[in-house]
């Protein structure tokens, strides 16, 4: 034991340490389902995921231009994601989805559920006490029903995303 109480193992001890929690660091970092970080280029860029294969690629475009417009004005994004998930527990997916890809407090994270014919949108922390729970829910109804129930998942995510853009500039964040 005499042999941990010199000064220069305490010092190698602790450059091990340091370098294995750098190494855990890495290692737990937060990559999006898409195996891309979000803003990358590629089909999987700038916070939308068309994990259902059912958005037009003119879509997908707008959705991420209008993204790439809010963060540079304003540093939030609107997450769009599509997927054949199914299950009943919706929210909570699109909760461990906007952690997943690294949203903010001041974002959205809007999922449209293909097979599960169901759609969630969910307000950052930081927007809770300027827009509500009840609030998404009222904006999902009326910018996305009709046309999610007709199958025009396009115009669905166009119209939400473009009022949340407008509520954005109306509140401002920055």
């Amino acid at each position: 034991m005499r042999f941990l109480r010199r000064q220069g193992v305490a010092w190698i001890i602790t450059i091990l340490m340091v370098l294995f929690a750098i190494g855990f660091g890495l290692a737990k970092a937060r990559v999006s389902p898409s195996g891309q970080q979000p803003g990358q280029a590629g089909s999987y860029s700038y916070y939308v995921y068309d994990d259902a294969g059912v958005l037009d690629a003119g879509t997908e475009e707008s959705l991420r231009a209008r993204n790439r417009q809010l963060d540079a004005r304003m540093g939030v994004v609107i997450a769009c994601v599509t997927t054949n998930y199914g299950r009943d527990d919706l929210g909570s997916f699109a909760m461990d989805y906007a952690q997943d890809i690294g949203l903010g407090s001041h974002d959205f994270i809007v999922v449209l559920d293909i097979s599960g014919e169901n759609y969630w949108l969910v307000q950052g922390s930081g927007l809770v006490g300027l827009f509500s729970d009840d609030d998404c829910q009222a904006y999902a109804w009326d910018y996305m029903e009709e046309s999610f129930a007709q199958g025009d998942y396009d115009t669905a995510l166009l119209n939400l995303t473009q009022a949340l853009a407008d509520w954005y500039t109306d509140h401002y964040l920055n």
